[in-house]
């Protein structure tokens, strides 16, 4: 598994340093075709790691929202009086008698899955850093090409 992961890495990397070449030796006077079909390669590849990140994103504002709603709640945050209600309601519906044992389990779970999601966003961001980068010199070659 290991090494299919660094396999997948190497053939990634590859893959940008060749979208990146292929962009700095573009000749618009022999090849003018080839800038839409790079461009669309590369313009690809930037929007799968967006989409990544945005997707991940959302998703860790969805967890974190149970902790915030239970912090408004317990501690008596600032918020407005329809999440201050709403915060209120969940708060008494998890509290037992006096012990806030399964609010404190809520909270620690959405602590989790929201830490858990941005790890899992964030990681391909920090693991193809390199690749990244050749991907974004490619873009930027490409629209300083199109543009004159």
């Amino acid at each position: 598994m290991v090494a299919s992961t660094v396999n997948r890495r190497s053939r990634y990397r590859e893959y940008a340093q060749f979208l990146r070449v292929s962009a700095d030796r573009l000749d618009m006077a022999v090849a003018p075709a080839r800038l839409e079909h790079l461009r669309s390669k590369v313009n690809t590849e930037r929007h799968t790691f967006l989409a990544w990140v945005v997707i991940w994103s959302v998703l860790a504002l969805i967890c974190v929202a149970p902790l915030v709603m239970l912090l408004v709640a317990h501690v008596g945050l600032p918020a407005p009086a329809f999440i201050a209600a709403q915060s209120d309601v969940l708060y008494s519906q998890l509290r037992i008698g006096d012990e806030p044992t399964n609010a404190d389990f809520v909270a620690s779970g959405s602590a989790l899955a929201f830490l858990t999601a941005i790890v899992i966003g964030y990681a391909p961001i920090i693991a193809y850093g390199g690749p990244l980068s050749d991907i974004e010199h490619a873009h930027q070659t490409l629209k300083s090409i199109e543009r004159g």
